[in-house]
């Protein structure tokens, strides 16, 4: 399914709460919105979507990866990904959350080992996500939303 044409559930139940006073009303037409300043490189606009969408993912990506470190590392590349290419979703139709989806989706998959190579056996595969690198990310994500990286315990 297309990111312009699929309705996300989720949307109806995003909070709108903290938003500025010209900011639209209902959640798909807010999510755009916030896509829009983001790409205008507004941070608070950023940690605005991450606090109303972040919470809305994170249930069903704890259900598909079992690894906290994974997750972690998911959830903050997912949204440095949705923060580096906001300018390219700014078409009045975009689904935000079908598109954050699309990219936890990609990023699940991609986070499963590979199979041992035949020239290294011994090779846990190039797809394995580390507790170091969970962590780098997550602090470059802290760094966009200007907050304190706080591992998970």
């Amino acid at each position: 399914m297309s990111a312009l044409t699929h309705r996300s559930p989720f949307c109806l139940a995003c909070p709108l709460r903290g938003s500025a006073s010209s900011s639209p009303r209902g959640c798909p037409a807010q999510l755009r919105w916030l896509i829009r300043r983001i790409s205008d490189n507004d941070r608070g606009a950023f940690a605005e979507l991450f606090d109303q969408c972040s919470g809305l993912v994170l249930p069903g990506l704890r259900g598909q990866v079992p690894d906290q470190h994974r997750v972690a590392g998911i959830l903050a590349g997912t949204f440095i990904e949705v923060w580096w290419l906001a300018g390219c979703h700014v078409d009045p139709d975009t689904d935000v959350m079908a598109w954050i989806d699309e990219i936890v989706q990609r990023r699940v998959a991609d986070s499963w080992p590979a199979a041992p190579s035949a020239a290294n056996p011994t090779s846990p595969g190039r797809g394995i996500l580390g507790a170091l690198w969970a962590h780098s990310i997550e602090v470059e994500l802290a760094g966009l939303l200007s907050r304190r990286h706080s591992p998970p315990q």
